[in-house]
C-alpha cells in the first residue's frame, strides 16, 4: 500500500469511527439503559447455550461511548463466574485483574479508562478463560472489527489464539455491518462471536 493509499485508508477508518460514536452519543440515557439489559441477556444466553460451563471470563469497563457492560458484569458474578478485566500497560501490552462489585476502580495512566486495583495476570489466564467479551466501534459479518484505534487488542489477541478461549466483541445491532462496511487491515483478527442487544450470532471461520 503506497502512502497516497494508506493516508487514504486511515482517512477512511477515522470516518467511520467519528460516525459511529456520533451515533452513540445521540442515544438518550433510557435507551442506554434498556440496550445494557438486552445485551446482558443475550451475553449471558450465549454462555447459558455454549457446549461447556463457563468458569471464567474476560470483560471490560465500558465507557461512556460504548454498550454498557455494567449490566453484564453483575449478571456474570451473581452467576458465579470469575471476571477479569483489563489494565493497560506499557508498550501497548494488557494485563488482567480479577473484578467484583466494589473492587477499587483506579484511572489510567495509559488510557482514559478506569481500571480495578489488584494481582494482575498476564495472557496465560487465557488457558482457563471460556470468554474473552471485547469492545469494538463497528463489526462485519466476517467477525473483523472496527475498535477504537489504540491497538491494545490487536497486540493482545495473537498471544492467545492458540487457546481455547472464545473472543466475543459486543455491539448494538446496528453495528453488525455488512462486509466491506469499512476497511480492515492484514494483520486485523476475527472475532468468533458478535453479541448486540437483539441476538448473539457466532463466526463461520470459513
Amino acid at each position: 500500500m503506497n502512502a497516497a493509499n494508506t493516508a487514504g485508508f486511515g482517512a477512511e477508518k477515522k470516518s467511520r469511527r467519528a460516525h459511529a460514536r456520533a451515533a452513540r452519543r445521540a442515544l438518550s440515557p433510557s435507551t442506554r439503559d434498556l440496550l445494557a439489559q438486552k445485551l446482558a441477556a443475550q451475553a449471558m444466553k450465549y454462555l447459558a447455550e455454549s457446549t461447556d460451563t463457563a468458569m471464567r471470563v474476560g470483560a471490560y469497563l465500558s465507557t461512556a461511548e460504548e454498550p454498557d457492560t455494567s449490566v453484564l458484569l453483575t449478571a456474570l458474578v451473581d452467576a458465579g463466574i470469575e471476571v477479569y478485566l483489563p489494565v493497560c500497560q506499557p508498550q501497548y501490552q494488557l494485563g488482567w485483574v480479577r473484578w467484583s462489585p466494589g473492587v477499587e476502580l483506579r484511572r489510567s495512566a495509559l488510557a482514559p479508562v478506569d481500571e480495578p486495583a489488584g494481582v494482575r495476570h498476564d495472557a496465560r489466564l487465557f488457558e482457563q478463560v471460556h470468554t474473552l467479551f471485547i469492545p469494538a466501534l463497528l463489526v462485519d459479518q466476517r467477525g473483523l472489527r472496527l475498535g477504537q484505534g489504540g491497538g491494545y487488542y490487536d497486540r493482545f489477541l495473537p498471544l492467545i489464539e492458540q487457546q481455547a478461549t472464545r473472543v466475543a466483541a459486543l455491539v448494538y445491532a446496528s453495528e453488525f455491518v455488512p462486509t466491506g462496511d469499512f476497511p480492515v487491515e492484514a494483520h486485523d483478527r476475527p472475532v468468533d462471536v458478535v453479541i448486540t442487544e437483539q441476538q448473539f450470532h457466532t463466526i463461520d471461520p470459513r
